[in-house]
C-alpha cells in the first residue's frame, strides 16, 4: 500500500483504475493513506451489496487488487465449484450469502418439476442422486420407471408385464400416497366405475392375473356364487327373472328396494319400508303370499 500510496502521490493516475469515479476522502483520511475508513464507501449501491457472510469478510478477500472493477461478482469466482459443474453457475437456485446450507430443497425440486410428495418427501437422496460424489448432482430421469424398475418387473399380482402395463406409473399410482398399494385415480376404469361396494382389490375381480382380458359387467359372473347360496329369499326360483339391480345397489347387498313392487304395492312405503320389514315378513320364500292383511292387523281392536 506504501508503494500504492507513493505512486498516487507522484502520478495523475489512480491505483483504483479509471473506472472509480468517486472522492478519495470517502474511503481515505488525509492523516493515513492506510487507515480506511470502512463506512465511508457504501457497498450496497453496487451492484454487489454486502449481505449474510459478504457483510463480515475482509475487502481483500473478494479484491485482490487495487483497480476494484477487475473483481468479478460470479460465486464461483471466489468459491469452488464443489458440484463440479452439474448443477450449473447460478448458485443463488440453491444458496443464499447467509449460508451454505440448504433450506429449501422442497421448493427446488418443485421448480424442477419433480415436487418430493407422499413417500419422496422422506426418501433419502442418495437413493436417486447416486453420483460417485455425494455433491455431484448428475442429470438423472423423472419418470417413476427409471428407479422402480425392479417393483415393476418383479411385481406378481398383476404382473405388470404379462398384463401389458405401460411404464406411466402415475396411470395407477399415486405418487402422494405414502407406498406403492396406495392407488391413484389415474387408471381409466370408466368401463366399469369403481364406486360403493367396487372400491375392492384388483385381483378380487382379476382372478387370473390377467389384466389385459376384458371382464364381463354382469353381476352374475362375480356373484354367481353368493346368489346360488342365498336361501331366503330364494333368488335361484321366483327372483331368478329379475335383475341383480332391481334390488341391489353398488354401495352394499343388503341395501335391498325392491322397485317394481311400488308399482303392484302402492303403499310400499311407510312402516311397510321400515328396515324391521322383510320380504319373506308377507312372502313364503318363493314369494307367494303368506296371507292378507289381516294375517298381519288386527282391524276388530
Amino acid at each position: 500500500m506504501l508503494a500504492y500510496a507513493g505512486l498516487f502521490a507522484t502520478s495523475t493516475k489512480s491505483p483504483h483504475g479509471s473506472k472509480l469515479k468517486i472522492e478519495c476522502t470517502i474511503c481515505h483520511t488525509t492523516e493515513n493513506w492506510l487507515k480506511i475508513n470502512e463506512k465511508g464507501f457504501n457497498h450496497n449501491k453496487t451492484k454487489f451489496p454486502l449481505v449474510g457472510q459478504h457483510k463480515a469478510i475482509s475487502c481483500k478477500k473478494c479484491h485482490v487488487s487495487l483497480v476494484f472493477s477487475e473483481s468479478p461478482s460470479e460465486c464461483s469466482s471466489c468459491h469452488t465449484d464443489i458440484h463440479e459443474g452439474t448443477l450449473g453457475r447460478d448458485c443463488n437456485r440453491c444458496h443464499t450469502p447467509n449460508s451454505w446450507i440448504v433450506t429449501k430443497i422442497r421448493q427446488i425440486h418443485q421448480q424442477q418439476g419433480f415436487p418430493l410428495v407422499g413417500e419422496h418427501a422422506s426418501a433419502d437422496c442418495n437413493r436417486c442422486h447416486s453420483s460417485a460424489s455425494n455433491l455431484r448432482f448428475n442429470n438423472i430421469r423423472s419418470d417413476c420407471y427409471s428407479c422402480h424398475l425392479i417393483q415393476y418387473e418383479n411385481t406378481a399380482k398383476p404382473n405388470h408385464r404379462m398384463s401389458g402395463f405401460g411404464k406411466d406409473c402415475e396411470r395407477c399410482h399415486n405418487m402422494v400416497g405414502r407406498n406403492w398399494n396406495s392407488i391413484g385415480k389415474g387408471f381409466d376404469h370408466s368401463i366399469f366405475p369403481l364406486s360403493g361396494g367396487h372400491k375392492i382389490a384388483c385381483d378380487r375381480c382379476h382372478t387370473d392375473n390377467n389384466y389385459s382380458k376384458r371382464l364381463s359387467s354382469d353381476c352374475l359372473s362375480c356373484h354367481s356364487v353368493a346368489i346360488a347360496n342365498t336361501a331366503i329369499p330364494a333368488h335361484g326360483t321366483k327372483m331368478k327373472k329379475y335383475s341383480c339391480s332391481d334390488c341391489h345397489t353398488i354401495n352394499s347387498w343388503n341395501n335391498v328396494r325392491f322397485r317394481i313392487h311400488d308399482s303392484w304395492f302402492g303403499i310400499y312405503s311407510g312402516q311397510h319400508k321400515g328396515t324391521w320389514t322383510k320380504c319373506t315378513d308377507c312372502h313364503n320364500n318363493d314369494m307367494t303370499y303368506k296371507a292378507n292383511c289381516r294375517k298381519c292387523h288386527d282391524f276388530d281392536n
